[in-house]
């Protein structure tokens, strides 16, 4: 036997060298999964949080260090995942970690308990690998709500989120085309891409799960996950040269990923309640991202960096005063912006005049005197608008008061009132001419419209198995 056989036989006998332990791949899941529900919030059992690294590091109300890098049995987290009493060990009431979860947090630990984790305040849920989703149901039971839709570029299809699915239909006829499966329960964002070689998808399940990813709309295939987020997803976007993907949600967070290779470019936390809606400009410059908190945040879509706030929804002085939640946002070509929620009229403002108008402590007077820039326009919703759409000059708004409005920015003018269910909706979406506009909502039927005059194209349950 030669020598360099006889090496290979003694490599292959030889038990495996151990990967240097990590916090993302080994310890976090075990966190997440097993420990993050009771010690997060406002009412973290113990006083102790483990949301994010930064959270873990601290101690709770026993004051006792909770992790001793290189000093395992002086680690409080570890001593409660082992302690003998039942009533001290963690987690309570439930069973206790297996000998080999509990070997790995130790030999993480005594490791040096380095983070290897994208950072230190992210949620530790997020660094959790993309979930396998159930199969969608063959033939649906009942109607689903229906909380995204989205047009082909060339009109020809509009896709429908469904329950682990994507349903495509065609919007002329309301023929089910294809079923593209493999996705989160709930469906809550869709955008393709402008060459239509992409549909991005964001969902997941209300305060457990989100996620971002890519999907071939043309086929059933494997998806591309972006991103795994703390919350479910409510926001997607493309860029105009589809280099660029944008997703944000009930996290707070919007993130920007590199479609080529699905690497995150980066990440913002300037919303302090659910990041509703998501728009990219067309110059590629701006990320709108719109938000329960009343806002809308313009971030440098190349860095991630706050440009500006615009605080158009949340107004004590002049026209359309109050204080209300935005629920949609987008661009038209020139780049002016568009954003609707509560109250009772769009709001058309434009990045650089709102950054302007923000200005500074020392001109707070003169500017508080000020109308501003906006531009409304008014409708008369009784709820709601839960989505926008702009195309064709046009912009569309859905309410949950079961109608879609046309609005026409150049003379502020309500073109017309398309009536649908006496239902909420919760998604709007216009091919690229204006020419057609489809809604749906809460009774899981979508409504197809012609604009030039206004008459329904069609109407259907987006329910495989149902009656239209």
């Amino acid at each position: 036997m030669t020598r360099l056989a006889a090496l290979a036989l003694l490599a292959a006998a030889s038990p495996a060298v151990a990967a240097d332990p990590s916090f993302k791949a080994d310890v976090a899941p075990l966190l997440a999964a097993r420990c993050v529900s009771c010690h997060s919030g406002p009412k973290a059992q113990g006083g102790y949080k483990l949301a994010t690294w930064a959270d873990l590091t601290v101690a709770g109300r026993s004051g006792e260090p909770p992790v001793v890098p290189g000093k395992a049995d002086e680690s409080e987290l570890l001593l409660r995942l082992t302690d003998a009493d039942p009533k001290r060990r963690m987690p309570p009431d439930d069973e206790p970690l297996s000998p080999a979860q509990v070997a790995a947090v130790r030999r993480w630990v005594a490791a040096g308990a380095t983070f290897d984790g994208p950072d230190p305040a992210a949620a530790i849920r997020s660094y959790l690998p993309p979930r396998s989703h159930p199969a969608a149901p063959e033939r649906y039971p009942a109607p689903a709500p229906v909380y995204a839709l989205a047009f082909s570029p060339d009109g020809r299809e509009v896709a429908v989120g469904g329950v682990n699915e994507v349903t495509v239909w065609e919007p002329a006829t309301g023929k089910l085309l294809r079923r593209l499966p493999g996705l989160p329960d709930r469906v809550q964002a869709l955008a393709y891409s402008a060459d239509g070689a992409r549909l991005l998808v964001g969902g997941g399940t209300p305060g457990e799960y989100g996620e971002a990813a890519l999907v071939d709309p043309t086929k059933p295939a494997a998806r591309k996950v972006l991103g795994v987020f703390e919350d479910v997803v409510l926001a997607v976007a493309f860029s105009a040269d589809g280099k660029t993907a944008v997703a944000g949600g009930a996290d707070r967070t919007a993130r920007a990923f590199a479609v080529a290779d699905g690497r995150e470019r980066w990440r913002a936390a300037f919303h302090s309640d659910w990041v509703t809606a998501a728009a990219v400009s067309p110059d590629g410059r701006f990320v709108a991202t719109a938000s329960k908190d009343r806002t809308v945040k313009v971030l440098d879509a190349a860095t991630g960096k706050l440009f500006t706030t615009y605080n158009g929804h949340r107004r004590q002085y002049g026209p359309h005063t109050g204080q209300f939640e935005v629920y949609g946002v987008g661009f038209d070509p020139a780049g002016v912006a568009y954003s609707a929620g509560g109250g009772a009229a769009v709001r058309a403002w434009e990045p650089v005049k709102a950054q302007d108008e923000n200005g500074s402590a020392a001109d707070m007077e003169e500017r508080f005197a000020k109308a501003g820039h906006t531009r409304y326009l008014p409708f008369a919703a009784a709820r709601p608008v839960f989505a926008l759409a702009v195309a064709g000059g046009q912009v569309f708004t859905a309410a949950g008061d079961g109608k879609v409005r046309q609005h026409d920015p150049a003379s502020a003018r309500l073109v017309r009132e398309y009536a649908g269910p006496a239902d909420w909706l919760y998604a709007v979406a216009a091919d690229r001419t204006g020419a057609r506009v489809a809604a749906a909502g809460f009774d899981g039927t979508v409504w197809v419209w012609d604009t030039a005059g206004g008459g329904p194209v069609t109407r259907f349950r987006a329910a495989p198995g149902l009656p239209r």
